[in-house]
């Protein structure tokens, strides 16, 4: 078993920008297995057991990455685990996400 790692803060924003895949359900840092139908590799979390094939989550080379400037565009506010694979428009997307849902 892989140890589960559950990045918070500037920790989360430095493995985004390290290319570490974040699993959407729960924040946990991703291991990279081989798919059993021979259709390329998926990202499966230690933790939840979540998965995602790699193409369908790798970022666009041209995508921002989370400096020091963007992080401060948002005041400090560290968009939740997931909104960086999701693409959504944070912060205005909390009101539609199931990840703000309470």
């Amino acid at each position: 078993m892989s140890q589960i790692i559950k990045p918070e803060g500037t920790e989360l924003m430095r493995c985004l920008n390290e290319g570490y895949a974040i699993c959407n359900e729960c924040g946990a840092i991703m291991d990279r297995k081989e798919n059993s139908d021979d259709q390329g590799d998926i990202y499966v979390c230690p933790s939840c057991g979540w998965s995602v094939d790699v193409l369908d989550y790798e970022y666009e080379e041209d995508e921002e990455e989370w400096s020091d400037e963007i992080f401060n565009m948002y005041d400090g506010d560290v968009p939740p685990v997931g909104c960086r694979a999701c693409g959504g428009p944070y912060p205005q997307c909390k009101s539609s996400c199931k990840i703000f849902d309470d």
